[in-house]
């Protein structure tokens, strides 16, 4: 078997109709490639549809249900089931372009097979309806083939979503997903993959489609109890990372490893500003990190003049208190909708 597609569910009714029909439009039959959809104990209606497509496609799609363990612990119960040469991870609220996977593997996972192939994406703000995408093509060519670590310590190689892993790979290095956080674990899982210097071949092809979050206020939908759980669980990544380089296993990769710290701050600041937090609370979390780390954000350059204020403010934030309120009733009352209008722009 070629591919192993591995799907973690969790309360996604909506897209997950989406994402497997266009899994089931790869070009592939039976025998040379299965969809493993994991039900991470989901709530809503997910299981009804995977029993749905299961009962319609047994030969490809296979559904395995578990109690709830987080996205780490859903891929690695799909890894463990997976036969296929190749494992592609895919979150179900996004999709693949028709015929990609079929497409990827003909044309460079033949003779010289590569550890890792990494394919684009886009993002798309669609709200669970596909896209309409006449002109989306599969084909491209190759960019970058060479060592993965020299690689990753120069381009930002994040997703899962963007990648075949060479299945015996990840076997021969024992490679798994921490289980224990539920923020940025694919930052983590690529950076002990890259350690162990995989062949790296990156090709142009458009692949993926990213899911962006729509619908209501992204500053007001922040639950508090849940912020402060992922930001100890960037504290962990953080603290993951720097137990790497203090390791001396990994001298090549601290260039990579010192860039992904300074983005898991950025993403811990970005999540402080968008909550309420009483001194002491404040206090008890900017102590999870190192002033080191926090000076990892210095010189950042931002293009527009909002980027710059708002990078200032977020940096900040992590020093002292009173910027840090200034920030949270900017962000609350303020840069709301110009934040948004930002992203937007950046699709």
């Amino acid at each position: 078997m070629q591919l192993s597609v591995i799907v973690p569910v969790y309360n996604v009714e909506k897209y997950l109709p989406r994402c497997l029909d266009s899994l089931l439009r790869q070009g592939m039959g039976a025998g040379e490639y299965e969809i493993i959809c994991v039900n991470d104990g989901s709530p809503d209606g997910s299981a009804a549809i995977l029993a749905d497509y299961e009962r319609r496609y047994p030969d490809i799609i296979c559904v395995i249900t578990q109690k709830n363990g987080g996205v780490g612990a859903a891929r690695n119960t799909g890894m463990l089931a997976a036969k296929g040469e190749y494992l592609a991870f895919i979150d179900s609220d996004d999709y693949v372009v028709d015929g990609a996977f079929r497409y990827l593997l003909d044309h460079f996972c033949t003779d010289d097979k590569p550890d890792v192939l990494h394919y684009q994406y886009r993002s798309v703000w669609t709200d669970g309806v596909a896209l309409a995408d006449p002109d989306a093509k599969p084909d491209g060519e190759v960019l970058l083939d060479g060592d993965g670590a020299e690689i990753y310590n120069k381009d930002r190689l994040v997703y899962v979503w963007t990648k075949f892993y060479r299945h015996a790979f990840l076997l021969h290095h024992h490679l798994q997903f921490e289980i224990d956080i539920a923020m940025c674990e694919d930052e983590v899982f690529n950076f002990d993959v890259f350690c162990h210097h995989p062949r790296l071949v990156t090709v142009s092809c458009n692949v993926s489609r990213y899911e962006q979050v729509n619908g209501g206020s992204a500053m007001h939908i922040m639950d508090k109890e849940r912020v402060l759980v992922q930001l100890n669980d960037l504290h962990y990544d953080i603290h993951y990372l720097h137990l790497s380089i203090d390791s001396g296993n990994f001298p090549d990769l601290k260039p990579a490893a010192l860039r992904t710290i300074a983005i898991f701050v950025l993403t811990f600041s970005n999540k402080f500003c968008h909550i309420p937090l009483t001194r002491g609370e404040w206090t008890r979390y900017t102590r999870l990190l190192r002033p080191a780390d926090i000076d990892l954000l210095d010189g950042k350059k931002e293009p527009t003049r909002l980027g710059r204020i708002i990078s200032w403010l977020k940096q900040n934030s992590l020093r002292s208190y009173k910027i840090y309120r200034l920030s949270y009733w900017l962000y609350a009352n303020v840069f709301e909708g110009k934040v948004r209008q930002l992203i937007l722009s950046r699709q």
